[in-house]
């Protein structure tokens, strides 16, 4: 059952892009915003993803491996720990303290995701509204 969820979000962006690039008030920028917000979104996202990762530079991991002392951040041993969507990474310790990771990219990643899905619900409600304007 995980196929037809994608496949018919697949079918929505479809008609919505269709549907946006077919609207006739929007600018141009407007149109084209949403060519270039996809890729940096993804770009931003994939930061997000790997700001915990002790494998890509071991020397300068972001979450402690051996334990702090006590007081400083957190109590123990440390984690990183990343989800997917919403996205983000941050380190986690035994005593339940949190260490926010890369909040700035997080906030990029929000600006680039409202880029692209704010003309694409535009293109979406053209394509509902005037289904003739696709042909």
């Amino acid at each position: 059952m995980t196929l037809l969820p994608v496949f018919v979000g697949l079918v929505v962006v479809l008609v919505a892009l269709r549907g946006l690039l077919a609207h006739p008030l929007l600018p141009l920028w407007v149109r084209t915003a949403v060519f270039w917000a996809v890729p940096c979104g993804a770009v931003t996202w994939v930061v997000i993803m790997t700001a915990d990762d002790p494998t890509l530079f071991p020397e300068t991991a972001p979450c402690p491996a051996e334990p702090m002392r006590e007081g400083f951040l957190g109590g123990g041993r440390a984690w990183g720990v990343s989800t997917p969507f919403p996205p983000r990474a941050y380190c986690e310790w035994e005593d339940g303290t949190t260490y926010d990771l890369a909040s700035g990219t997080e906030f990029v990643f929000w600006v680039f995701f409202a880029l692209t899905a704010v003309p694409l619900a535009a293109g979406l409600w053209h394509a509902l509204r005037d289904p003739r304007s696709l042909l």
